[in-house]
């Protein structure tokens, strides 16, 4: 048979349904294994991106934990600082200013809920508050390392096992009460990669500083010749005297401050209702009924008049021998009642200080002219009050007196020596992070701006003092005051001072950690 009637045959053959699935099988079978082999290519690029990216992860964490903790940040003298040293004494900086300023921060021009870096520091508009804490801390770090090299070299021994033990302990506890782990509780306070094993020769360095610190304090006494005459020219300030008071306070009329409120009330709803024109009028309407909710001046005037009346009248009661505190109880306005009368004489402050007192009475109190028993009506015009007051004694602690004195002239001549070395330390900004170094000078100086603060500090602690007129609140003013006048030490922070930043605005901290880095 020839090819050509073979070939003819074959076309005339009929395709079974058998052949057909085959063919279909075939073909499904050639599309599965190309589908198969794209998935596998593809598999295969995702699997390389994916470790391609774990490495860089796990490069990238690497590097930057290697750059916190051995790479160096700044140099100052011959030290290398790290990230994590400057961690530690940048957030004991921000955490001490916290606690020294408390609420008053927000009036310092610090809000802690935003980021440091992005608010101006008051006394330079060049500067933020980042720039600010980056020169505390920093200042700080030179005074350390100028302290331990001296010591070093002058042969100074000190052992800080019990005190860092001491310092750890505490450290456990709060860690506890926080209900984390130590190590944590050590990065929560001191940054990324902060942990207790690496916290602690910064810790046992600055513990030196301070040591030497104390050490030089120590050398450099004042003979008690000086002691005694720094006292007689600054007796109010270590004095305390204990005597009893009481005031009458001007008080707003209830129906006036009624009235005042229905006023308000009104110009605010002809503003509501006018047209968009008219609102800056009923804007002034609306100032103008709130301005009335205080006394005018001579509404006070008068009552001021009156209440002298009635303080008169209760100092001639105790000229003739009426108990005071029974007095305070007869006299006491609805809010005063809870503090006279009780187990403990609310009228009567033993061994207060002179800034513990209100100011109305602190130069009568503390004029050495006054004799036991003596009754006086003094007038606070600020506060509207008349003050009525019986001084019983004066008294001073002579050996604390001494001592505190002592600490006061011999730390002023060490910190002048310190601030000579440690600006010896000269400050290398390796990492170009400190934009500090770098700021223009402003008309108001980092000096004038600190005296602002402290004279901004010094007046709302006056303010306070002056309106809290019950004891306790005297009290703990008076001893907040002393502590503040006779303790003046180095920058340098003790294992309690360390203790006591931990223990402040843990989570501001984080904050400030954050925004450091």
């Amino acid at each position: 048979m020839s090819k050509e009637k073979q070939t003819e045959e074959q076309s005339d053959k009929v395709v079974t349904r058998y052949d057909r699935r085959v063919e279909k099988r075939k073909k499904e079978e050639e599309k599965e294994r190309r589908s198969w082999l794209r998935f596998r290519i593809i598999s295969i690029v995702i699997l390389a991106a994916i470790a391609v990216a774990i490495i860089f992860s796990l490069a990238t964490s690497f590097y930057s934990r290697y750059q916190v903790l051995n790479q160096t940040y700044f140099k100052v003298g011959g030290h290398d600082v790290t990230r994590l040293e400057y961690n530690y004494y940048f957030s004991n900086s921000y955490n001490n200013y916290l606690g020294m300023y408390g609420s008053y921060a927000s009036i310092m021009g610090l809000d802690t809920t935003m980021p440091l870096d992005g608010q101006t520091y008051p006394g330079n508009e060049n500067m933020t508050w980042k720039d600010y804490f980056d020169q505390a801390a920093v200042t700080q770090l030179q005074q350390v390392k100028a302290m331990v090299d001296e010591a070093k070299e002058s042969g100074f021994e000190y052992n800080s096992s019990e005190d860092l033990a001491a310092y750890e302990s505490e450290m456990a506890a709060q860690a506890e009460s926080a209900a984390v782990t130590e190590n944590d509780y050590y990065t929560m306070l001191y940054g990324e990669y902060a942990t207790k094993s690496r916290v602690e020769p910064i810790i046992e360095e600055n513990m030196l500083a301070n040591a030497y610190y104390n050490h030089l304090v120590e050398e450099n006494q004042p003979p008690a010749e000086e002691i005694a005459s720094y006292y007689e020219e600054n007796k109010d300030i270590y004095d305390t005297v204990t005597y009893r008071s009481f005031y009458f306070e001007v008080e707003d009329e209830d129906a006036s401050e009624e009235t005042a409120a229905e006023e308000t009330s009104a110009a605010k709803e002809t503003a509501a209702t006018e047209e968009t024109a008219a609102e800056g009028s009923a804007s002034e309407e609306t100032e103008a009924a709130e301005e009335e909710a205080g006394m005018t001046e001579e509404e006070i005037a008068a009552a001021m008049d009156e209440l002298k009346v009635r303080a008169d009248e209760m100092a001639a009661r105790l000229d003739a021998g009426e108990d005071f505190e029974d007095l305070c109880v007869e006299y006491a306005n609805e809010a005063q009642q809870d503090t006279y009368g009780g187990e403990e004489e609310g009228s009567l402050t033993e061994e207060g200080s002179y800034y513990g007192a209100p100011t109305a009475i602190a130069d009568w109190l503390f004029d050495e002219a006054r004799q036991e028993g003596e009754i006086a009506v003094l007038e606070s015009e600020s506060l509207n009050r008349y003050y009525v007051v019986q001084f019983l004694s004066r008294q001073n602690d002579e050996e604390a007196t001494n001592e505190s004195i002592g600490y006061l002239l011999s730390s002023e001549i060490v910190n002048e020596h310190v601030t000579e070395i440690s600006a010896a330390c000269t400050v290398t900004d390796v990492a170009g992070e400190l934009h500090y170094l770098t700021v223009p000078e402003e008309t108001v100086t980092e000096t004038e701006a600190g005296t602002d603060a402290a004279e901004t500090e010094s007046a709302a602690a006056e303010t306070e003092s002056a309106e809290a007129e019950s004891t306790a609140a005297e009290t703990e003013s008076a001893e907040a005051e002393s502590t503040a006048v006779e303790t003046e030490t180095v920058e340098t922070e003790t294992a309690e001072t360390e203790t006591a930043a931990a223990e402040t605005e843990t989570a501001e901290t984080g904050t400030a950690a954050e925004a450091a880095e």
